[in-house]
């Protein structure tokens, strides 16, 4: 008989042992997720998306025209910073300088540039020719704008 209960306590005991390493597993899994939810929100809180209408610019190709694909010297955007074919985008005031934004299928590009005939919605993204700006035409795209950092003291 006291086999048996040695037994029995001993499959209780590793019931026990096996129970509390998958709930702390379980638990641990469960933190982490909650800080990456909170990493999520706080990154959510630095983006808005929007759809926009996108064009695109070749301030640098051979075809340019002055008071048309750019003013003043084709090579430098508003900001002061070279136009970089593939990187740089133009954007309406409502959109600071610097900021980073995403544009469906197409990638990453930095606003630099400001234009004349660009609104709040639109944004105008600098390709090395113009028959590529032409070839795209006017599309409406999703936006993600990644927001400037509020500065801290």
């Amino acid at each position: 008989m006291e086999r048996r209960q040695l037994l029995v306590m001993m499959i209780v005991a590793a019931l026990f042992f096996l129970m509390n390493t998958y709930y702390t597993g379980q638990l641990n899994q469960a933190k982490q997720e909650a800080l990456e939810a909170r990493q999520l929100a706080r990154e959510s809180e630095q983006y808005t998306v929007q759809m926009m209408n996108v064009t695109m610019y070749a301030p640098l190709s051979a075809g340019a025209i002055g008071g048309h694909d750019y003013s003043g010297d084709p090579s430098i955007t508003y900001s002061g910073e070279r136009v970089i074919p593939g990187k740089t985008a133009a954007a309406g005031p409502n959109i600071p300088l610097g900021t980073e934004i995403y544009v469906e299928g197409i990638g990453w590009r930095r606003v630099n540039d400001r234009g004349g005939a660009i609104g709040p919605n639109d944004i105008d993204l600098a390709v090395a020719t113009k028959e590529e700006a032409i070839a795209f035409g006017r599309q409406k795209r999703l936006v993600i704008i990644k927001l400037p950092r509020e500065k801290t003291n």
